[in-house]
């Protein structure tokens, strides 16, 4: 849902009414979004955000976002679809083929370094490392940390629903590939220096290792002719824009002193597998790397001087030697690596379970020593806060494919240690109220940053994007040293607040005229 429609539920009784509208351009097109108006040095301006998709009836009597949109309302919710009838379910099953989609593999189509068959026997020295990306054209700083970089791969299984559609035998496993970025050490209040590791999961389509020419400054073109921002192509030139943007993240959290890992999701980019969009496993992934970097299995490692390290030999080489429940996690991630952060937390800390039928029964939680979830672009408000619940019902009910969480992980967020939100204003992955719940559902250490920006974290613009890396480092600083709030963290009481809150820098797309 775009435009003026995501205006008509605006805001809940508990958030000032918007006092105006404004259009929104990339990444929406919408027009009349309801905003607060700020007082920036160059003049009053409206504020647009993403309203509430769909507000708590009056005189509900209960906790709605979790109640109604939990996994068995959501597969009911399809099933009542069904039974309308074609005129229902035919757009919905329309609109799901962008997650039941082949691999996103494009790493070595513009420069064939760096490609590989990710479901192959890999030689690992042929995966870009970071080095690749301090040469020109691209002169990034992540280059800087490549001495201390480690290729890893790990052995998972394959899935449900490769077994189902795809003729997968269960029996097969996958490798998921990425960096494992050694750090100096975090300060933790108590005068020691400590060996931290945050996990970061990009979003849907990125991947760690593909090119990204810094000349295609902007994800965007206008259209004259329609008068819309539409998504740029940049042939020969990038394979995946935002994987720059993405790499500044783990290096600002490595400069800061953290142990970085970023895994390609499976199906994504230098990581076996044929689903993309399976969150729930692609969390479970989290912890079978950790594991393995304690025991060795299923695993290799190659270092920046080439050293290869298989199985028992490359046992204890990470996490500073420190045992896989012991080491503190931080879990981290952008849009769909917030839904695997999200799912990662629920594990964790609630219940053991796949989501890939209905009635599963709940496992005890896997318990490891997870500090904080860090979500950008974030998700975890949940499906009921966006307009997706169909499509949610139906990769679950037919393709046994959980995606988008449902109530059962909004209403986890209580038993977080910790949580970090960060998002644009105008994020079409829910609305701004959604965060704004998920932040008063947190009972220990929480910050949540917004920019005037649109759904993807690097798309923002450069000043936005480096206020929002500074503040997970902030964040995840604060969460070590053991600190009671988080320093320079944006301080709100309501929505306004929040939305006045964001730094008065504009996407370029949304800039006033004259600016």
């Amino acid at each position: 849902m775009t435009g003026s429609a995501l205006a008509e539920g605006s805001v809940s009784a508990r958030s000032p009414a918007p006092e105006c509208t404004a259009d929104v351009h990339y990444d929406q097109n919408g027009k009349s979004w309801p905003g607060y108006y700020a007082e920036d040095a160059d003049g009053r301006h409206c504020v647009p955000f993403t309203a509430t998709h769909k507000l708590a009836p009056d005189g509900y009597k209960g906790d709605y976002y979790v109640d109604e949109f939990t996994d068995a309302k959501v597969r009911a919710a399809w099933a009542d679809c069904l039974k309308q009838g074609p005129a229902c379910s035919d757009p919905v099953r329309e609109r799901v083929k962008t997650f039941i989609r082949p691999p996103f593999a494009a790493t070595g189509t513009v420069n064939p370094f760096g490609k590989i068959d990710p479901d192959g026997d890999v030689d690992l020295d042929d995966i870009r490392r970071p080095k690749f990306f301090g040469q020109a054209p691209h002169a990034e700083k992540i280059a800087e940390v490549d001495s201390r970089t480690w290729i890893v791969e790990v052995e998972v299984p394959s899935e449900r629903y490769e077994h189902d559609a795809l003729n997968v035998a269960p029996s097969k496993t996958w490798k998921v590939r990425g960096w494992y970025i050694e750090g100096k050490g975090v300060e933790n209040g108590q005068g020691d220096v400590v060996r931290p590791l945050v996990v970061m999961v990009g979003g849907r389509s990125i991947e760690t290792t593909a090119i990204h020419d810094p000349k295609d400054e902007r994800v965007w073109v206008y259209n004259a002719e329609k008068g819309t921002y539409d998504t740029a192509k940049f042939p020969g030139s990038t394979e995946v824009w935002g994987s720059l943007q993405w790499r500044e993240y783990l290096r600002k959290l490595n400069e800061a002193g953290f142990d970085v890992l970023t895994l390609d999701k499976r199906a994504h980019g230098i990581s076996g597998g044929l689903d993309t969009s399976n969150t729930v496993e692609q969390a479970r992934d989290i912890f079978r790397a950790v594991d393995a970097f304690e025991t060795g299995k299923g695993l290799r490692i190659a270092g920046s001087d080439g050293t290869v390290l298989t199985g028992d030999a490359a046992a204890g080489k990470l996490l500073a030697g420190q045992k896989a429940r012991d080491v503190q996690l931080l879990i981290g991630g952008a849009s769909q690596g917030s839904l695997v952060t999200s799912h990662a937390m629920y594990l964790n800390f609630v219940c053991d379970r796949a989501f890939e039928e209905a009635n599963e029964a709940c496992g005890a939680p896997l318990g490891y020593n997870v500090k904080a979830g860090i979500a950008l672009a974030e998700f975890v408000h949940a499906v009921g806060y966006t307009p997706r619940v169909l499509i949610e019902g139906l990769l679950r009910s037919e393709y046994h494919v959980p995606y988008i969480p449902t109530g059962e992980i909004l209403g986890s967020v209580p038993e977080w240690p910790a949580v970090f939100l960060g998002r644009g204003l105008w994020d079409m992955a829910g609305g701004l109220e959604g965060a704004l719940d998920v932040y008063d559902r947190g009972t220990g250490l929480k910050e949540i940053a917004v920019v005037r920006g649109p759904h993807a974290e690097g798309a923002a613009g450069p000043e936005n994007v480096a206020h929002l890396q500074d503040r997970i480092v902030a964040f995840s600083k604060a969460v070590i040293h053991g600190d009671g709030e988080v320093p320079g963290a944006a301080k709100f009481s309501n929505l306004r607040e929040l939305v006045l809150s964001a730094p008065p820098v504009w996407e370029e797309s949304m800039k006033p005229a004259g600016n």
